[in-house]
C-alpha cells in the first residue's frame, strides 16, 4: 500500500485484510487470539481489567475499546490533516510576503 489514502480508506483496507486473515484462521487460533488480545487490553485499559469476572461485560468493554481506537484514529487523522493544512497556509502567506 504505497498510495495516499484518506483515513476511511485506510480503515476499509484494514477491514478487508482482517476479513481475509480471519477467514483463514483456525477456530482454536481465534480463541487464543481473543484471549491474548483481552489480556493486552486489560493491562493497558483499567476499564477492561475491571470486567475480568464478567465474560459478557468483558467482551462488550473490549469491543467498545477497540471501536474507540478506530474512532479516535479518525478524529486524530482529521486533526492532523487540519494542522498540516493550516501550517501550509501560514507558510504560503509568509513565503508570499518575502
Amino acid at each position: 500500500m504505497t498510495e495516499d489514502f484518506e483515513a476511511q480508506d485506510m480503515i476499509n483496507y484494514a477491514e478487508k485484510i482482517a476479513q481475509e486473515m480471519v477467514s483463514a484462521m483456525p477456530d482454536d487460533e481465534a480463541v487464543l487470539m481473543v484471549r491474548d488480545f483481552i489480556r493486552v487490553l486489560a493491562e493497558w485499559q483499567p476499564a477492561v481489567h475491571d470486567q475480568i469476572g464478567d465474560p459478557a461485560m468483558l467482551a462488550i468493554t473490549a469491543l467498545s475499546t477497540t471501536r474507540l481506537f478506530e474512532l479516535a484514529f479518525l478524529k486524530a487523522y482529521s486533526y492532523s490533516e487540519r494542522q498540516v493544512a493550516a501550517r501550509e497556509a501560514i507558510e504560503k502567506v509568509l513565503g508570499d510576503s518575502k
